[in-house]
């Protein structure tokens, strides 16, 4: 369980913190599947539980309030959220594009007014506070969540798994492939010759050997994606990978196929040609019934001559 560190002039309800007896409980739920981004906003469906006679009483008598802090701190945007009185669910509306990468959710609970004998009669520890009373003033936190973050900006997720990945052509570049890791999508750098009969080929015949390009340069660089991801949870680093576009994307197919990198042991080979969509087999395919098209049309010409 996560330690909440902050320290509050008053008993406070959190995970971390025994202030309270264990019954009590406080927190909000939101299901990912739900969200709905529209044209101009993000909507987040969530609701709220308290297990706590005490400060559930100070709501129903306009003591107190069940809010949601949001934020993104990329974009510096800031509202608190503020749940009816009688309702424990509401729909947040969030300006789409006035948040940037990820949105950090926080709920809590806050005085709504001075009180100067606050108490929750048997929910406070008693090795702690047995009979005590505090004094709190408006806007103080009563109880707290654990902050949740949500990436707002994960269109891969809803793409083929190919989206994370960017082609660029380095003239300068002497090795044929280098991949590079280090920003939100994968950047694939391909000398200038490889990028070319790339380009030509990707959108030969109507995007007919698409899927085969793929397969020659991204299927690759996916299997070595997934063994760093592999690397990242086996050795329980902390380098930010997980916090890069391409490794939540891929980690998110993976979890819709029913597979956790915290025990994955299986080839990443394997994976990669799944998370691609059985890409080997697939692709061979495609470039044969284009190739096969072609002779039939009488277009392609047999290198060597006709016996």
């Amino acid at each position: 369980m996560k330690s909440q560190k902050n320290e509050f002039p008053n008993p406070v309800l959190a995970a971390g913190r025994d202030d309270y007896i264990a019954a009590c409980q406080f927190g909000t739920v939101f299901d990912p599947e739900k969200i709905v981004v529209t044209s101009d906003d993000i909507i987040i469906p969530i609701s709220y539980s308290l297990v706590c006679n005490g400060l559930q009483q100070l709501i129903d008598d306009n003591k107190a309030l069940a809010v949601i802090g949001i934020k993104s701190s990329s974009s510096s945007y800031s509202r608190l959220f503020i749940f009816p009185k009688e309702e424990t669910a509401m729909e947040l509306h969030i300006p789409k594009f006035k948040v940037v990468k990820r949105i950090e959710l926080t709920g809590s609970i806050i005085a709504t007014a001075a009180m100067n004998d606050f108490k929750c009669e048997g929910e406070f520890n008693d090795l702690y506070f047995s009979s005590s009373t505090f004094e709190i003033r408006k806007g103080d936190v009563l109880a707290k969540e654990d902050t949740r973050i949500i990436y707002v900006d994960d269109t891969e997720l809803e793409k083929p798994i190919a989206s994370i990945f960017n082609i660029n052509r380095t003239p300068s570049q002497e090795d044929d492939v280098m991949p590079d890791f280090s920003g939100d999508k994968i950047e694939i750098n391909l000398k200038e010759e490889l990028y070319n009969l790339y380009f030509n080929f990707k959108d030969f015949n109507n995007g007919s050997l698409r899927r085969y390009i793929t397969s020659v340069i991204v299927y690759p660089v996916l299997v070595e994606a997934i063994s760093k991801i592999c690397e990242f949870y086996r050795e329980d680093l902390d380098d930010g990978s997980d916090d890069k576009r391409w490794f939540r994307a891929i980690e998110g197919k993976a979890q819709k196929l029913g597979i956790s990198f915290n025990t994955y042991q299986d080839s990443t080979t394997l994976l990669a040609n799944k998370l691609l969509g059985d890409i080997a087999l697939d692709a061979l395919k495609s470039f044969k019934d284009t190739l096969d098209s072609e002779i039939n049309n009488g277009e392609t010409q047999m290198l060597g001559g006709v016996d």
